[in-house]
């Protein structure tokens, strides 16, 4: 009996170590993990994956520019993964009734978020610049595979263009064997796979201004987390040091919400809620969140910094944090 448990014992694999590389892309850290691919094997669809973000990222600056430049002059032919990402921008423009979108170049160029401002901008130009972030001013045809974004408007993917690039890199690693991995990128972080611990991957949430006790944890099992908060106007600052996220209806930087954490299962639109619903807060967020398939998570923390925050959610009670 007992040679053969040694027998046993002896014959059963282990599983393989984990493997974690970091890099950059769009100005922020960014990490993958996998765990159940052999090193030479993980490493190597890392990389791959890798590789991917920073042509997404080529893709939003490169390929963004060219569409500005054509603005007026009909249909465009562009990458596959540019329109697809243009597609989900569009439909979060139409979702919120143009709080947050794709066209909103003009209005974040005014606010500073490329390039400093030392002034407010003129309320004239803002007026004309929210009229350029019309929904409707960017047309795409995904059968030709082109786009059209009319003369005076321009494209800006802010809030939405790590997200897809982290999904990206999910479908790269999905395609080289793992099941088990974790992608961070900036404020938004991807599990694929039961985690370390079997249960998902542990994410801790974010310390908000004005709360004594941690927030916590969760885990993310084959879904997305990301999060929008005011503290990131620290490294992307809107003129007066105004959150960094533009309500593109009215045209001035948002107002009222601390942080934001959106659970889903894309981490495109993890990201582009997180935005949407910092815009437009609690209120009319949870009228909105109920048209949603599959049902995100949501957590607002609401104050100025100085105190405890009013903490609202929708259906956070859903989201894994055992």
């Amino acid at each position: 009996m007992l040679p053969l448990l040694l027998a046993l014992l002896l014959g059963a694999p282990t599983a393989p170590a984990p493997v974690r590389l970091a890099a950059e892309a769009f100005g922020r850290p960014m990490e993958i993990e996998v765990r159940d691919l052999p090193k030479e094997t993980a490493q190597a669809v890392i990389q791959k994956a890798l590789a991917e973000v920073a042509e997404i990222e080529r893709l939003t600056a490169g390929g963004l520019g060219t569409l500005n430049a054509a603005a007026g002059k009909g249909p465009q032919p562009v990458d596959p993964r540019l329109l697809s990402l243009l597609a989900v921008a569009r439909d979060f423009c139409f979702w919120s009734e143009g709080a947050h979108g794709p066209l909103g170049r003009d209005l974040y160029s005014l606010w500073g978020l490329r390039s400093p401002v030392a002034d407010p901008p003129d309320p004239d130009r803002v007026e004309k610049a929210v009229g350029a972030a019309s929904c409707d001013w960017l047309a795409l045809d995904p059968q030709k595979g082109t786009v059209a974004l009319a003369e005076g408007s321009g494209l800006e993917l802010w809030g939405f263009a790590e997200g897809y690039a982290v999904d990206r890199a999910a479908e790269v690693l999905r395609q080289g064997g793992a099941a088990n991995a974790f992608i961070l990128l900036g404020s938004v972080q991807r599990g694929l796979g039961t985690g370390p611990g079997g249960k998902g991957w542990p994410v801790v949430l974010p310390q908000v201004p004005g709360q004594e006790d941690l927030t916590g944890k969760v885990y993310l099992r084959d879904q997305s987390l990301a999060v929008a908060a005011k503290s990131d106007s620290a490294d992307r600052p809107l003129q007066g040091g105004n959150a960094p996220y533009v309500n593109q209806r009215n045209g001035l930087p948002a107002q009222g919400v601390l942080t934001i954490v959106a659970v889903t299962d894309l981490a495109v639109d993890a990201q582009g809620l997180a935005v949407a619903l910092f815009i437009s807060g609690p209120r009319e967020g949870q009228l909105r969140l109920g048209s949603l398939r599959p049902r995100p998570s949501v957590l607002w923390f609401m104050g100025t910094g100085t105190g405890a925050p009013l903490l609202v959610d929708y259906r956070w009670s859903a989201v894994n944090r055992r």
